[in-house]
């Protein structure tokens, strides 16, 4: 090859970096992100159970973006990645979030994490147990209450639930939960389990995405999940 062909097919490769997207998402998952999510470029999907193949994929091929699965960011091993990636040091790269939003799935930019202030995030109970409990998906804009601040409703159980909080929330903080409902605000205590901080590139105010537990677990929380969740349980997921 020469010297010209070889520096064309530099520029080639770079091109087709710059186009490409690395998705990662729990095995469950897979099939509805690759039929519903539409990202632009290539695309290159892999199982978040096949983390050594994905960082070499990524260290060789230096994609623009890396989306990867809320649930599991959401785990000790999705921060990990994240932090493993942000060590790589790739210029211009971002990171996006995958998550269901009005009944579609999208993505929105994380904090680039070699810029971010460090995420407070409690690595050995990242998550809710849903070996205790199924959890399921708000369905629609749900707004309830942490202590005396509004946060949106992500997911919930009987056990727990996942918001979205302005004001700073930090792992085994005690908080007060109050859930609007048409009769009565359902009030629970409960203590934060893991906690990152968000700030999307955009548009939008930084936040903080956190998971709960509650402390004491009440009859009303399951006839609440059924009114306002959908039917199916979210994909269980190993931690």
């Amino acid at each position: 090859m020469s010297g010209i062909e070889r520096a064309g097919a530099r520029c080639y490769t770079a091109r087709m970096a710059h186009d490409l997207t690395v998705l990662v998402a729990d095995p469950p998952r897979i099939a509805s992100f690759r039929d519903e999510l539409r990202l632009a470029g290539r695309v290159l999907r892999f199982s978040s159970s096949n983390l050594p193949t994905v960082l070499a994929s990524i260290r060789a091929n230096q994609p623009r973006t890396i989306a990867i699965d809320a649930q599991f960011i959401a785990t000790a091993a999705g921060q990990a990645f994240v932090e493993r990636v942000g060590q790589m040091a790739i210029p211009a790269l971002e990171i996006c979030l995958v998550a269901r939003q009005d009944g579609a799935w999208t993505t929105r930019p994380l904090v680039d994490p070699t810029q971010a202030p460090a995420p407070a995030v409690d690595a050995k109970s990242t998550g809710l147990d849903t070996r205790r409990a199924p959890r399921f998906l708000v369905v629609d804009p749900l707004h309830g209450t942490v202590n005396t601040s509004e946060a949106s409703l992500i997911d919930l159980s009987v056990l727990g639930a996942q918001v979205l909080s302005e004001p700073v929330l930090r792992p085994n903080q005690k908080i007060k939960l109050a859930l609007p409902d048409a009769a009565q605000t359902l009030q629970v205590m409960a203590t934060i389990k893991w906690s990152w901080f968000e700030k999307p590139k955009q548009a939008g105010d930084a936040y903080y995405r956190a998971g709960i537990e509650f402390i004491e677990t009440k009859p009303a929380l399951e006839d609440y999940c059924r009114r306002h969740c959908a039917e199916d349980p979210l994909p269980y997921r190993q931690h």
